[in-house]
């Protein structure tokens, strides 16, 4: 028998960053003042789990072509397998990010394998006692994949696997259908602070206390409207934690005070981490604590793929006990 890991069935991509001094005009020309090419999408979460030892699989498609050896390197590199279709007639895809001295980001992104999942590649993945599923909002913007996970989620709905559905910024695009069907799985929904109140708006929540916007009332209102458990990021202001059978005693879980430079991906080593915490079958607060302070150390350095290593996470989250 397979053994158990964490299965991500989101999309890894490459991400090329161009530091420039401003946006061309139409139909010029500018070189950038630095620029860099690296793997990224949701590979960052792969990288902040194996940062905590935790065994995962990436399931997702991968092209055939110059960005998809870097991809399949960059996870051979980490010792993560990737298990998914491997697609002969296309490419996997990139972004391309503009960064100006404001921090201003223009990106123009490429569609590759990672969006084009074959019919019938997660609705055939066997699941194994153990296993935790991580999954991503970015996912559903594409048919393909969509049509895999609502067939996943259709397949092992009522199972009890552990599932983390981080819906991310397309939360206000994707169909409440599709929605309805992965909440079957009743995952744990990660929101931020932004896409919290935009998800409770389109479902029609009504907080019973407090005010609407807050992320604790927020909190306590999805998790009672979902019927699932929700964690609501707020920043620096840490995060809340609400489950359906007592979503009226939301739990508050503090993060590190840091200075932060660059915030581009806290949310993947977040979930990352995450991921990596009930899999290893830690308190659901021990696990949130450790992904708080993944997720703001993560800050402190320029660039996406930048979770601490275990030792300093763990430092971190003792620090917040004392």
């Amino acid at each position: 028998m397979t053994e158990p890991r964490i299965l991500h069935l989101g999309q890894v991509v490459v991400d090329l960053s161009m530091d420039i001094d401003h946006l061309p005009e139409r139909g010029g020309d500018i070189f950038a003042r630095r620029s860099a090419i690296k793997v990224g999408g949701e590979y960052n979460v792969i990288r902040a789990a194996r940062q905590m030892g935790a065994p995962i699989a990436y399931m997702g498609a991968i092209g055939t072509g110059p960005m998809a050896d870097m991809a399949s390197g960059a996870l051979a590199a980490l010792r993560v397998p990737a298990q998914g279709p491997v697609l002969d007639d296309c490419d996997t895809g990139y972004s391309v990010a503009m960064i100006e001295p404001s921090g201003e980001r223009t990106f123009v992104s490429a569609r590759g394998a990672e969006t084009r999942v074959p019919e019938g590649t997660y609705e055939g993945m066997d699941l194994v006692p153990g296993d935790v599923v991580y999954l991503s909002g970015y996912s559903f913007c594409h048919k393909d994949n969509t049509r895999s996970l609502v067939g996943f989620a259709h397949r092992h709905q009522g199972e009890g696997f552990p599932v983390l559905f981080d819906l991310g910024p397309m939360v206000a695009d994707i169909a409440l259908d599709v929605l309805n069907t992965v909440n079957g799985l009743h995952p744990i929904w990660s929101l931020n602070e932004r896409e919290g109140p935009i998800l409770a708006q389109r479902l029609e929540c009504r907080p019973e206390t407090g005010n609407a916007t807050e992320p604790e009332s927020v909190c306590r209102s999805l998790s009672l409207r979902l019927d699932s458990p929700v964690v609501l990021r707020a920043g620096a202001r840490g995060a809340w934690y609400c489950q359906p059978k007592d979503a009226r005693q939301s739990r508050y879980i503090p993060t590190p005070q840091v200075h932060a430079i660059d915030t581009n991906g806290a949310g993947d080593a977040h979930s990352g981490v995450l991921c990596a915490g009930i899999f290893q079958g830690l308190p659901i607060e021990e696990a949130l604590t450790l992904a708080n302070c993944a997720g703001a150390l993560s800050t402190t350095q320029p660039g996406p793929a930048t979770c601490p290593g275990e030792q300093a996470i763990r430092k971190a989250a003792a620090s917040l006990q004392e």
